[in-house]
């Protein structure tokens, strides 16, 4: 089933990625089930090389992103630059960040407001050769928007 939607994030985790060394520290929650704030500090000036986005749908693969380069990815890019200190060149600056991400409204720019029902799965890996720079987990419901009527007391 597909149309307008609700959502509600369900879990979210921060998880580790595929090297030894992490280049941040993160740390996250949720705020009134479809906001994510995020405390990030990042260590050193790094540039992510690879990047990982998994999605599943009530249990099945629904989107697969492997990037050699994130930050040459359409999408990616400019969602980094709009939340983080990241040059033109990539380069995420070392610093302290706070971030509120309403998860709800980046599904609707994204989607047209329009979404599949279910039980969603996301998990991105962003990382280089030398450090982990972000993995985290978030697992939301969408269901079918309810209708609003508007009562007449006249």
């Amino acid at each position: 089933m597909q149309g307008k939607f609700s959502l509600q994030i369900t879990k979210l985790e921060i998880c580790k990625g595929p090297k030894q060394k992490s280049c941040c520290d993160v740390r996250a929650e949720i705020e009134n089930g479809v906001n994510l704030a995020y405390d990030i500090v990042i260590k050193q000036d790094v540039v992510p090389t690879r990047g990982k986005v998994e999605a599943t749908i009530n249990g099945s693969p629904f989107v697969r992103l492997q990037m050699k380069k994130p930050c040459d990815h359409l999408f990616m890019k400019p969602l980094f630059q709009s939340m983080l200190n990241v040059t033109q060149n990539c380069v995420f600056v070392k610093g302290h960040y706070f971030i509120h991400i309403d998860i709800e409204k980046v599904a609707e720019k994204y989607y047209g407001g329009e979404f599949v029902y279910g039980n969603l799965t996301f998990k991105s890996v962003f990382y280089n050769e030398q450090c982990n720079f972000s993995c985290t987990v978030i697992q939301v419901e969408m269901s079918p928007k309810k209708n609003q009527s508007i009562v007449n007391n006249d």
